[in-house]
C-alpha cells in the first residue's frame, strides 16, 4: 500500500511516499481502506520528536490518528461491523497509522459515518470532537446555564467545543481572531471576542468554565475571570501546570485541569448523532493529497487554521 512514511524526526520534509505492507489486523480489529485522514497538533509534534522520551519510535513510522473509510476485512472477534461498512475513528496504535491507504482499527473505536457528511468531513471529526466532548462533559461537568469561554474557538478542537457548549446549554463566549468573523457569524455563539481588538482577560465578566482549546493560555493570567468553583481546562499539558494547580488551591475553589482524550466509539456515536441531527457543523481549513502531506504539516504548524486540515487518500 502507499503511505506517508518517516524514518527520522524532523521537519515536514522528512516524509517519504512509499509502498509498504498493509497492517495485519488482530481478532478485535478491522482493516479500513482509508478515504481521508486529518492532521491534529499531536501529529506534527510527534513528527518533530516531542514525545520521543515516552513514545519510542521504531522507524519507519506512519503517523495520523483520525481516519475515515470503508471496512475491507474484519477480525474473528468483530461483531458489530462487517466488510463494506463506512466508518470513522480515532486510532490508538502507536503513532496511529492513518496517513496510508489502509489502517487497522479496534472495533471499540468505530462509529458508522453519518450519511449526511463527506469522507473529508468525517475525517475531521474523531480526535477533535471527542476531545471537546470529554473536556466539557467529564472534566468541566458543564451544566445548563453556566458561562463558558472557549479560547481558540475557530480551531479543530475549538469549533467543536464551541458548538457542544451551546448544545449542552452553556452561555458560550468565543475567542479567536477577527479573520474568523464569518465563521463565528455562522456558528452564532452568545458572544464573540476578537482578541486582536479586545483583551478578553481585562473584561469584568466571569466564567464557570474557561476551555483553552488551543493550548495557548494559562491559569494565572485567567484566574481573575474565573468564578469561584470554576474550572480552567487546557488541552496542552505544561511543565508549570502543577504550579498552576497549587495556585488554584488558594483561589476560592477554582480548579486547573488538563487531560488526554480517550478514544471511545461510544463517544463518537454521540457526536455522530449530533451530526445527523445537524447540530454540529464541521469546518475544513484545507485539503491536501497524500503526496503533498509535507505542505499540509507546514500549514498545521502555523496555528491559524479555521477548522481541520484534511489528507485525501483515495476516492
Amino acid at each position: 500500500m502507499k503511505a506517508a512514511v518517516i524514518y527520522e524526526y524532523g521537519s515536514p520534509e522528512v516524509f517519504r511516499i512509499e509502498e509498504i505492507a498493509r497492517p495485519i489486523i488482530r481478532d478485535d480489529e478491522v482493516l479500513i481502506k482509508v478515504k481521508a485522514a486529518s492532521i491534529n497538533p499531536v501529529d506534527w509534534k510527534q513528527r518533530q520528536g516531542w514525545h520521543r522520551l515516552f513514545l519510542k519510535a521504531h522507524f519507519p513510522v506512519v503517523l495520523g490518528y483520525d481516519v475515515a473509510g470503508e471496512i475491507m476485512e474484519c477480525g474473528s472477534g468483530v461483531k458489530r461491523f462487517k466488510s463494506g461498512d463506512q466508518v470513522y475513528a480515532r486510532l490508538i496504535r502507536r503513532f496511529g497509522g492513518a496517513f496510508a491507504e489502509y489502517a487497522a482499527a479496534a472495533e471499540s473505536l468505530l462509529s458508522r459515518k453519518p450519511e449526511n457528511i463527506s469522507w473529508e468531513e468525517a475525517a475531521a471529526v474523531p480526535l477533535a470532537a471527542i476531545t471537546a466532548l470529554q473536556g466539557l462533559r467529564d472534566k468541566c461537568q458543564l451544566k445548563n446555564g453556566q458561562k463558558v469561554l472557549i479560547i481558540g474557538s475557530a480551531g479543530g478542537v475549538g469549533h467543536f467545543a464551541l458548538q457542544l457548549s451551546m448544545v449542552m446549554g452553556g452561555y458560550t463566549v468565543a475567542v479567536c481572531s477577527g479573520r474568523h468573523q464569518k465563521m463565528m457569524e455562522d456558528l452564532k455563539p452568545d458572544k464573540f471576542i476578537d482578541y486582536t481588538r479586545e483583551y478578553y482577560k481585562s473584561q469584568a465578566e466571569q466564567y464557570d468554565v474557561i476551555f483553552d482549546a488551543a493550548g495557548v493560555d494559562n491559569y494565572p493570567d485567567c484566574r481573575h475571570i474565573l468564578k469561584p468553583g470554576g474550572v480552567f481546562l487546557t488541552t496542552l499539558p505544561r511543565p508549570k501546570l502543577l504550579v498552576h494547580k497549587f495556585l488554584a488551591i488558594f483561589s476560592k475553589g477554582k480548579k486547573v485541569k488538563t487531560f488526554l482524550m480517550k478514544s471511545k466509539g461510544s463517544d463518537l456515536e454521540i457526536i455522530s448523532d449530533l451530526i445527523r441531527q445537524e447540530k454540529l457543523k464541521i469546518y475544513i481549513d484545507s485539503v491536501y493529497p497524500l503526496e503533498d502531506i509535507a505542505s499540509a504539516h507546514k500549514r498545521a504548524e502555523q496555528y491559524t487554521t479555521e477548522g481541520k486540515i484534511i489528507i485525501k487518500i483515495s476516492e
